[in-house]
């Protein structure tokens, strides 16, 4: 079995490549980073976009590479602060145990990456998995700078009492979070389901205009102003029945007379009665509405042709003006339900923009969210760091026995100095001498 350098590195490149596309992925969904670049020639020139989140995460990579390789003189200075040198022993056999067991063949294989990575994806998270290796890395964080802190300070009891005042309030902030997450799948499945009953209500609508179509085309009708609007129409609900929200709110027309103008740039307000009134006159020609008095009446009934309009789509009721169209529309089978389904797209555009919204702050409220997780990371290092302290009996240490990082590297920092002062003191006498040497011989001359 060959054993490399690489296969002793590899468990430790494929932990930090996991925790870069994770951070990665988070970062971009609050804008901080993207995935997104320029193609250039070779004069300079944009030539065309495309998106590489793995070009983009090398960044990410290099940063938490830098981080990790200063943790790890944190890290063993914090473990000799712990236990001197059998600490600093151990923090390295744990250290290089990864990578003795990969070379062995022992290492399980971890698959740290996300499953799908979206591209601007506010409020996605990554993976579960990805996330460990971040967590692990603020957690060492937090237990390494305050053991140091705890020790070089010379802080006693009083500050664990103190650091709980901080750490308990923390669950509380847990439970703030738990309801917020609650509204946000609540605001997330509502709008879910205005997006899907606009859906719906468009095709149910395409249906009857696709065959109101028919019948314009049969019967030679095609100079009709409602005709041509028939054709012209299908475009726009086809696309609002396949879209999702964001296009909808982006493209869909603002209000009803949006919808009668179609593809057309503008239309007049006679033209939209037109159209109407030669709808409301197709209506009652295939599904006449029989009257016996003010408040009792019979529609046609229920056929392939006449259908009742679902309550949810017909709930609002015809632009005016009045008398144009029977405002009891929604009680009566219709051929085409344009007077109450177009009337109800148009006013469900500014809630569904002002739900939609609410819905995004939540996504992004998710990705800042993950990021307070990595704060209490470091704050749950910090609690364990100061349970170590306590485990170690660091303060029952006598005085001399306290602050052994700043001690030692006082001690090696003097060695250091006394070195320099020694060879600055020797390059001094030998330029000296060499000085002597020169000035005799030349006084010989």
């Amino acid at each position: 079995m060959s054993i490399s350098i690489g296969d002793f590195f590899y468990p430790y490149v494929k932990f930090l490549h996991g925790a870069a596309y994770n951070l990665h992925q988070i970062l971009e969904g609050l804008g901080v980073v993207s995935s997104t670049f320029t193609g250039r020639n070779d004069a300079g020139q944009i030539i065309g976009t495309y998106w590489s989140p793995d070009e983009a995460m090398v960044i990410t990579l290099g940063y938490l590479m830098m981080l990790s390789l200063l943790l790890i003189p944190l890290l063993a200075a914090a473990a000799f602060t712990v236990s001197k040198k059998r600490g600093v022993f151990i923090f390295f056999a744990l250290l290089f145990l990864p990578g003795v067991l990969n070379c062995l063949g022992l290492f399980p294989t971890i698959n740290y990456l996300p499953i799908r990575y979206t591209i601007n994806g506010v409020g996605k998270l990554g993976s579960e998995v990805g996330l460990i290796p971040l967590l692990m890395l603020c957690a060492l964080t937090g237990w390494a700078v305050m053991v140091l802190v705890y020790d070089n300070l010379n802080l006693t009891e009083r500050f664990r009492q103190l650091y709980d005042h901080f750490w308990f309030p923390l669950a509380l902030v847990a439970a703030v979070f738990f309801v917020a997450d609650n509204g946000a799948n609540e605001d997330a499945a509502l709008l879910k389901e205005a997006t899907a009953s606009i859906q719906d209500a468009s095709a149910f609508l395409l249906g009857q205009i696709r065959r109101y179509d028919d019948y314009c085309k049969v019967n030679g009708l095609g100079s009709l102003k409602s005709c041509q609007w028939s054709s012209d129409s299908q475009w726009t609900f086809t696309h609002i029945k396949e879209g999702e929200a964001s296009y909808f709110i982006g493209y869909a027309p603002d209000d009803s007379k949006g919808f009668y103008a179609a593809n057309r740039r503008t239309l007049s307000d006679e033209d939209v009665i037109a159209i109407r009134t030669e709808i409301n006159d197709y209506n009652q020609r295939l599904c006449p509405v029989k009257h016996f008095s003010n408040v009792i009446s019979r529609s046609s009934p229920l056929s392939s042709t006449c259908e009742y309009v679902p309550r949810g789509y017909c709930s609002a009721n015809p632009d005016g003006p009045p008398g144009l169209v029977d405002k009891n529309i929604s009680c009566h089978t219709v051929a085409l339900a344009s007077e109450c389904i177009i009337p109800w797209l148009a006013g469900a555009k500014p809630s569904l923009k002002q739900l939609s919204a609410l819905v995004s702050q939540h996504d992004k409220a998710k990705n800042q969210r993950w990021l307070y997780f990595l704060a209490v990371a470091v704050a749950v290092g910090a609690k364990v760091a100061l349970a170590t302290t306590k485990l170690c009996l660091i303060d029952a240490r006598p005085v001399a026995d306290r602050r052994r990082v700043f001690r030692a590297a006082r001690h090696r920092l003097g060695q250091c100095i006394r070195v320099l002062k020694r060879l600055l003191v020797g390059s001094g006498r030998l330029a000296w001498f060499a000085a002597t040497r020169v000035s005799k011989l030349l006084k010989r001359e």
